[in-house]
């Protein structure tokens, strides 16, 4: 299983008044993890769709559990990985460790990877994940 690490502190526009990260900041450093993820591994967004026509990874499901609150000035590790591959979906988890190791918060988030169709009413369908992308995330 292959892990993305990532540093970094904690700034004044990641938080709330109180000086905590605002919740909705932990959703887009997922969401930046599992982009940096997947292109750490050759398979950023225009290489998914050029190899498998694939044209992203829309979000089914997400969540996250608060363990210790990530307070301004903090230097933290994430860490993101695929914890599973289903036929048509995957699970990320992602992980934010505090200085003191304490877990500041596990998250998840359930994607599936999509095609056009012009017959679906959003215009996409779920399809199945190639071999050839699971293969990439192997140690």
């Amino acid at each position: 299983m292959k892990t993305l690490e990532q540093r970094f502190a904690i700034e004044w526009a990641h938080c709330d008044a109180a000086g905590i990260v605002f919740y909705p900041t932990f959703y887009i450093w997922f969401d930046q993890a599992t982009e940096r993820l997947f292109k750490a591994n050759g398979l950023g967004y225009p290489e998914l769709e050029h190899a498998f026509g694939l044209t992203g990874m829309p979000l089914v499901e997400t969540g996250t559990t608060y363990r210790s609150p990530c307070k301004l000035g903090a230097e933290v590790v994430m860490k993101t990985w695929v914890d599973e591959w289903k036929s048509r979906s995957f699970l990320v988890k992602h992980v934010i460790n505090l200085e003191n190791g304490d877990v500041g918060l596990e998250g998840f988030e359930r994607r599936v990877m999509v095609q056009p169709d012009p017959n679906a009413a959003k215009g996409i369908k779920a399809v199945r994940i190639p071999d050839l992308v699971t293969e990439r995330f192997v140690d």
